[in-house]
């Protein structure tokens, strides 16, 4: 099994960690934004604020380019290009 962690392992883990800390799962993504926060700054993160990180950057959409979920479309107008050139 290979790939990221999926969204249901990684509230586990988040769950599992709060549990062994003692601390309250957060209800909120203000209140999680919070224990990040004071998480971050008691381990001496390098940017324990959310603000301090930047934005991340965008991840391309699948599906675009060679290799994504419309791969086919680009190979199949590949080959009707070089159809038509060998047809001329």
């Amino acid at each position: 099994m290979g790939g990221e962690p999926t969204v249901r392992q990684v509230y586990a883990l988040a769950a599992a960690l709060c549990s062994g800390a003692g601390l309250p799962f957060p209800e909120t993504r203000e209140a999680a934004s919070e224990l990040i926060e004071r998480v971050r700054l008691d381990i001496g993160h390098p940017a324990p604020r959310l603000s301090d990180a930047g934005p991340r950057p965008r991840r391309r959409r699948r599906g675009v380019g060679r290799t994504g979920v419309g791969a086919h479309h680009w190979r199949a107008s590949e080959v009707a290009a070089e159809l038509a050139r060998e047809m001329r």
